[in-house]
């Protein structure tokens, strides 16, 4: 996939970010929000509740970078940040990062591995969660 849909997405590919598997370890659920498709504003209600939960987490690093694993991605992490105007659940996830506007599908994960937040997309809505300490459940070791 081109940098054309990650850029739609609001989203800018950086160098590194190649999680090696690690070890199993079990994380934590903590937070998250579930929001019904027949919410009239459903990707902004996604795409403000998946910010809040990703600063509030510690996703994003100190310039901004995290590492972002595409549903289709052949396992593959990107690092990357948010640019002005981001959309991850609107054109993110029509384009590449789901199953079509408001159907998110896709996992951020800290730089350290300290956190993931992940969006999915269900029956009658979509939601956003996050886990600590996800060790082996996302693949991950720290990026350089």
């Amino acid at each position: 996939m081109g940098d054309g849909a990650w850029r739609r997405a609001g989203v800018e590919v950086l160098p590194g970010g190649e999680p090696a598997p690690v070890p199993c370890v079990e994380g934590e659920v903590s937070g998250g929000v579930y929001v019904r498709y027949a919410d009239p504003r459903l990707v902004e209600a996604l795409n403000g509740c998946w910010h809040r939960l990703a600063v509030a987490e510690g996703l994003f690093g100190e310039d901004g970078a995290f590492l972002l694993m595409a549903p289709g991605g052949e396992g593959r992490w990107r690092r990357v940040r948010l640019l002005e105007g981001w959309d991850v659940m609107g054109a993110g996830a029509e384009t590449f990062l789901g199953l079509g506007a408001g159907r998110p599908g896709f996992t951020a994960l800290a730089l350290d591995g300290s956190v993931a937040v992940v969006a999915a997309s269900y029956r009658a809505g979509a939601g956003v969660h996050a886990v600590r300490r996800p060790g082996g459940v996302t693949g991950r070791r720290r990026a350089g």
